[in-house]
């Protein structure tokens, strides 16, 4: 019998539809860390992040039985933690975020710790700058896109709405965002504007996730 740290997490919420609280465990300890993140961008401290993480995995044990299987578990648990931030909006009304965490590179990797401090400044350069040229949607697209690697179609199931719309608001919020990180130089010449700040972007955005970045 495989161990729980080599099931996938759809075989894990399984067994948490049978009862196994180590299964359920097994999911919080792959997830909290990127959930964290995800809600830290949704609320003013640390602490109220850390807080809707936990109410996320509470809402999530509590409604184990309701998820289907055959889905992505981690679109099913980002569907909850966003429901909860939504509620938490309402009550709180607009609010200024707490810092987003944001991965060291390998420092192996690099050829000094300066570099690795340099790069890793950028990464969180780059989520500041989406975090405040971009509504909270279009936010959630870029980030469930490019951090959590999510499909359109996971995506679409995360925000509640059509595959269609994602592709849209995911091409809206790149330009956008590729427009707020162009430098003035560029902003000033005479590139096409609506070419010039996707390559710039795409390769921001690429850096940020230390790999290629993801085609729409």
């Amino acid at each position: 019998m495989p161990e729980l740290s080599d099931k996938t997490d759809e075989q894990l919420a399984k067994e948490c539809q049978k009862g196994s609280l180590d299964a359920f465990e097994e999911l919080v300890k792959r997830h909290e860390a990127r959930l964290f993140n995800f809600l830290c961008q949704k609320a003013p401290r640390r602490e109220d992040a850390e807080d809707l993480a936990q109410r996320t995995f509470i809402n999530a044990w509590q409604k184990i039985s309701q998820y289907r299987t055959e889905s992505s578990f981690a679109t099913w648990l980002y569907t909850i933690a966003r429901n909860l931030t939504i509620s938490y909006y309402r009550k709180h009304g607009k609010v200024t975020h707490c810092e987003l965490e944001v991965a060291t590179p390998n420092l192996v990797e690099r050829e000094t710790p300066a570099d690795t401090l340099s790069e890793s400044e950028e990464h969180a350069a780059l989520w500041r700058a989406a975090r405040e040229v971009l509504k909270d949607d279009a936010f959630d697209v870029l980030w469930l896109k490019y951090k959590e690697q999510q499909s359109i179609a996971e995506i679409a199931a995360v925000l509640g709405r059509t595959e269609i719309s994602v592709k849209v608001m995911l091409h809206r919020s790149r330009k956008k965002l590729g427009h707020a990180l162009e430098p003035k130089t560029h902003q000033d010449s005479k590139s096409d504007p609506n070419t010039e700040p996707f390559t710039h972007l795409n390769n921001q955005i690429a850096f940020a996730q230390g790999g290629p970045s993801c085609s729409v």
